[in-house]
């Protein structure tokens, strides 16, 4: 049976341009667009912020950053409305604006 490299092969004839250029094109291809929220949509978000900081339950945030969606689960620990971000309580903030989905796990 004779195993074949792949495209492995192939990079051994072409420039180190032309392979940081392929490179570049196949993480290009993961890029997700960021999802528009009507206002239905961004007042559930905001009305289970506000649920889950008061009641302190655990949350799975879903968050378009770097051009990917990304979860992170916590529960939130510091709500700041003038800088727009939410702080969970392992530390890490995220930006109002980068939110797609909040869902309350209890």
């Amino acid at each position: 049976m004779n195993r074949d490299r792949g495209t492995i092969k192939w990079t051994a004839m072409m420039l180190p341009e032309h392979v940081k250029l392929l490179r570049e094109w196949q993480t290009e291809d993961t890029w997700v667009e960021k999802p528009q929220l009507d206002e239905a949509q961004l007042e559930q978000i905001n009305q289970q912020v506000y649920t889950a900081y008061e009641q302190q339950q655990q949350v799975k945030v879903r968050v378009w950053e770097h051009k990917q969606m990304t979860v992170y689960t916590g529960f939130i620990k510091k709500m700041n409305e003038h800088e727009r971000y939410l702080q969970l309580d392992n530390g890490k903030k995220i930006a109002v604006e980068s939110i797609c989905d909040i869902i309350i796990e209890g």
